[in-house]
């Protein structure tokens, strides 16, 4: 047996040794190791100086990086708000953010959805926190108004409204033949 995993598994006994299951609510099964504080069902909401909500940050699991300021998000979900309502709702399976950089890199299963009904699929996807822009080298999926976008790659803003698809590979459009119901 490897010496680090016996040494581990010995201070993992000391430390429970008297120690009550329920008392134990820390993650101590992290898919990061290192992190300063590891928590269940995360929640974090932020204000403008006039104490408007601006946005509310939520993940089935947070691991925090105190020395490196860096945070990594599980089942993240990102809402941003202006004036007190909804502009844009934010879903990945896990989300990155450093601070320094102030970037919040997304992967797996990234679901962005606007206020007027923009949609953006993908598996990878970078937001830059600053400049509010999101990017991208990897397939996308856009729907908006009828529309569906598909191909490799993106720039965009937070809000959908200026779309750069980098290597396009389809749009396909509602019949407006069609009847509709």
């Amino acid at each position: 047996m490897n010496n680090k995993y016996l040494i581990l598994f010995s201070l993992i006994l000391i430390f429970n040794v008297g120690c009550k299951k329920e008392n134990s609510l820390r993650i101590e099964n992290e898919r990061e190791s290192g992190s300063t504080v590891s928590l269940r069902n995360f929640k974090r909401d932020a204000f403008n100086e006039k104490g408007e909500l601006i946005w509310i940050l939520k993940a089935k699991e947070a691991f925090v990086y105190a020395n490196t300021n860096k945070s990594i998000f599980y089942g993240l979900d990102f809402d941003q708000y202006d004036k007190g309502k909804v502009n844009s709702r934010l879903k990945s399976d896990r989300g990155e953010i450093d601070q320094k950089e102030k970037k919040l890199v997304l992967s797996g299963n990234i679901d962005l959805i606007t206020d007027d009904s923009k949609h953006l699929k993908a598996e990878e996807l970078t937001y830059d926190l600053e400049s509010e822009q999101l990017n991208t080298d990897k397939p996308v999926t856009i729907l908006m108004k009828g529309t569906t976008i598909r191909g490799v790659g993106l720039e965009a803003d937070k809000g959908l409204n200026k779309v750069k698809i980098l290597k396009p590979a389809g749009v396909s459009s509602d019949n407006p033949l069609e009847k509709k119901e």
